[in-house]
């Protein structure tokens, strides 16, 4: 994408009032008056009139905070903060997982004997200790999957309740980053090949997956808040000429913006992780050993720009705590859910859309483990940490030109908005049944060659990352104001429903068949139950249910 297209799409984001489209020969003056007569004659736009705001003093303190996010310091802020996370982030899916399946197999044992686990092949039966019991040491990792998911979604439902409140957005989702940060520290002093080594990074990789939620709910909640600050909720005849489109348009760009920030940062640290394994020595001098100081050099990294983003980013005004009602706000913030849940009719496409996006995530994060697994047990623990370090950045590298082509081709095909959704759900799915078409023994395709992976990483990766942004934008103009961060809260609270059984149940499986491919299959239905609810979303219909507040 050159240069001018990025400051065309930037420029999106700030513009004060309504964006033409492209195609659309409006003068700016004449624009501009039409704005001004807007606002004298209807005040309900995002900008207040000056007579207005001296007969309120909350319009001004909204108009003010409006004003804020509608800057370039703001926007730049807010993705510094992406930023910060992506290298902790990326090395929580790429290189925590790795670690802690590579430990797993070197201190496993095959089933039936004392010899060591096989270090390379389609289908390796190892197992390891887990509990009072051993368990397939594929399935360790998802079970610990499981458990973090649960956690992570009751720690959203109190995160995603409060955040709505005062000033308790920024410091909430600043006090996650850090902890995010922190705890990936600990990690290049796990270096020994014991079980108490092993169930340190266990514990550390569910606190950095429940932590990481906190931050996921608070930051998505900044997307319509960004996009309200430019004016996209505006009612004016400006407005009613460049429709919904426009809406959209800036919510996928900054959307995409988001998004690809923390890839940039995933990939600063998968930079480093490759330097590390090329630079110290390959899997045998230094073992997995590699992985782990990339991990603690990303938390740093994580660490140091959050410092910069929290002195940059504006707070947000959001709605008074009534402290004479409760004094515990835990109970405000469950409250707050039950009433959430009680609007589902109020608000019925943003649920059904909600609900087909937690279908897809869990089956798309799911598979992402299952694949990186698969890679590391084809390609061969014993060869693979330089392989599996260029096959983690190239992954990063696919998914970023995945959500800027979105960005980019969005505005300029004039196809059915949901036409996208169906496109790279599609693609999503046909790579998952690539997956189970492997299964048995017999069929020499299904991923049993390092080639398929690479094919597959291209098309899932890209077409992912695109429906992550899709997905961010169009649901943010569904969602009514100042109940941002509960309504991004919902999509991971949602999850508590299938996010901790669906790996729970792929492990169990695996512990059974020791094939990987096995356990593609619960991802591949979740996949087409979410095909079947984008479906049946009316997105004009939950726009116009967004205009609505929800009552607390």
């Amino acid at each position: 994408m050159s240069i001018s297209r990025n400051s065309e799409y930037l420029n999106v984001l700030f513009a004060s009032g309504i964006t033409a489209d492209r195609n659309m020969n409006v003068d700016r003056d004449s624009v501009d008056e039409t704005v001004n007569r807007d606002d004298d004659g209807d005040k309900q736009g995002l900008r207040t009139t000056e007579r207005d705001v001296q007969s309120n003093p909350d319009d001004l303190e909204q108009a003010n905070s409006k004003a804020a996010f509608n800057s370039k310091k703001a926007l730049w802020a807010f993705l510094v903060l992406c930023y910060s996370t992506g290298p902790t982030a990326s090395m929580v899916s790429n290189y925590v997982t790795a670690a802690i399946l590579s430990a797993a197999n070197l201190l496993g044992h095959q089933a039936g004997s004392d010899k060591p686990c096989s270090r390379r092949g389609t289908n390796i039966s190892c197992l390891v200790k887990f509990g009072g019991g051993e368990i397939d040491y594929n399935s360790y990792t998802l079970y610990l999957r499981s458990i973090s998911r649960a956690t992570e979604g009751v720690v959203s439902i109190l995160t995603a309740g409060l955040a709505d409140y005062a000033n308790y957005r920024k410091t909430m989702m600043m006090t996650s980053i850090f902890l995010f940060g922190t705890l990936a520290l600990p990690f290049a002093g796990l270096t020994g090949k014991t079980y108490s080594h092993l169930t340190a990074l266990s514990v550390l990789y569910c606190f950095l997956t429940t932590v990481g939620g906190i931050y996921t709910v608070i930051e998505g909640s900044y997307i319509p808040i960004f996009m309200r600050s430019t004016g996209w909720f505006r009612e004016s005849r400006v407005a009613a000429t460049t429709g919904e489109r426009t809406t959209w348009n800036k919510g996928v760009s900054i959307s995409v913006l988001a998004l690809v920030s923390s890839n940039i940062g995933g990939l600063t640290a998968l930079i480093i992780g490759i330097i590390l394994v090329y630079g110290r020595g390959s899997y045998v001098q230094v073992g997995y050993f590699n992985y782990l100081l990339a991990i603690t050099i990303g938390g740093c990294i994580t660490i140091l720009f959050a410092l910069l983003g929290q002195y940059l980013l504006p707070s947000v005004p959001g709605k008074e705590f009534d402290h004479s009602k409760t004094r515990f706000p835990l109970l405000v913030a469950f409250r707050n859910w039950l009433k959430l849940l009680k609007s589902a009719t109020r608000y019925s496409e943003a649920f059904k859309f909600c609900i087909g996006w937690v279908m897809w995530n869990t089956g798309y994060s799911n598979h992402l483990q299952l694949i990186g697994a698969l890679f590391l047990q084809v390609t061969g623990f014993s060869r693979s940490s330089g392989v599996y370090s260029v096959w983690s950045f190239t992954s990063v590298i696919f998914a970023c030109i995945g959500s800027l082509s979105f960005m980019y081709l969005y505005p300029r095909l004039r196809l059915p908005v949901k036409s996208y959704a169906y496109g790279f759900l599609v693609v999503n799915i046909l790579c998952v049944l690539w997956g189970c078409i492997g299964i048995s023994n017999h069929v020499t395709i299904g991923y049993k060659h390092q080639a398929e992976f690479w094919i597959e990483q291209v098309l899932f990766m890209s077409t992912s990352s695109a429906l992550r942004a899709y997905n961010r934008a169009i649901y943010s103009s569904m969602i009514p104001e100042n109940s941002e961060a509960q309504f991004f809260g919902l999509e991971i609270t949602l999850d508590l429903a299938t996010g901790w059984i669906n790996p729970l149940v792929m492990g169990i499986i695996q512990d059974r068949t020791h094939n990987l491919r096995f356990p593609m299959i619960p991802n591949l239905l979740l996949m087409l139950v979410g095909l079947g609810l984008y479906s049946q979303v009316d997105i004009s219909k939950g726009i116009e249910q967004a205009k609505v507040a929800l009552s607390q």
